[in-house]
């Protein structure tokens, strides 16, 4: 499941790129490219929820990833939506960098 939540994750990552390096776009990309993170997102938050005590950077991470983009793909939003999701996405990124 981590594999699997990782590989669509790394497809986002270099669609991303890509988009922004060679200014491309393709149709129905608005709605594609959440729902692949949003797929990597639940890949890795029920990796992380399997393993209880785990990995929790891969966890945050899921979570992030869910929270993003479900906010996005329909259009929800909070106070401070962008901010959380930006401390969110510092506390994963440390967690995994320090590898917990």
């Amino acid at each position: 499941m981590k594999q699997a939540g990782l590989w669509f994750l790394a497809a986002w990552l270099i669609i991303q790129g890509l988009e922004v390096v060679f200014k491309f776009s393709f149709p129905k990309e608005d709605k594609i490219l959440p729902l692949i993170n949003l797929v990597s997102g639940a890949a890795l938050f029920l990796y992380g929820v399997k393993l209880k005590h785990g990995n929790i950077g891969i966890f945050l991470l899921g979570c992030w990833a869910i929270l993003q983009n479900t906010l996005f793909l329909f259009h929800i939003t909070f106070h401070y939506s962008s901010l959380v999701i930006a401390i969110l996405g510092i506390i994963a990124g440390i967690f995994l960098v320090i590898g917990l």
